[in-house]
């Protein structure tokens, strides 16, 4: 089973935040979670890791509508940044939009899409497709 030492949750909502963060901690797979309310914070904490690969995260939990930095916008500003090492995305949101769906997966970064609310199967799918 593949191990992720560092993950950030990238979501807006308080309780949607709190239940991913007690999900993943609860599976053997997640050790620490490091939680921000939009894409901008989120984006300064991985610029100032970018040449330090035990710094940066291991998987990225991004919600899409977001204040101030939504994912969209985090996912662009995501591309042009230089990480010393590739960091996956899992897009997880309420949008099942087909439109959304194509939209993120044209991200190279974007390894899968996830519908909200967070679950222990949806963590499950989460390490199996990263595995």
């Amino acid at each position: 089973m593949k191990l992720f030492d560092l993950v950030y949750v990238i979501e807006d909502d308080f309780i949607t935040s709190k239940i991913t963060e007690l999900y993943l901690q609860q599976h053997g797979a997640f050790k620490r979670v490091q939680k921000y309310k939009n894409g901008q914070p989120a984006l300064d904490a991985l610029h100032r890791a970018s040449d330090q690969p035990a710094k940066l995260p291991d998987l990225i939990l991004l919600d899409l509508n977001m204040p101030v930095m939504d994912g969209w916008e985090f996912l662009d500003a995501l591309s042009a940044e230089h990480l010393a090492k590739p960091v996956p995305v899992c897009v997880l949101t309420s949008s099942i939009n087909p439109d959304d769906i194509k939209r993120a997966n044209s991200y190279s970064a974007v390894q899968g899409y996830f519908i909200k609310p967070m679950d222990a199967h949806l963590v499950d799918e989460m390490v199996q497709l990263l595995a």
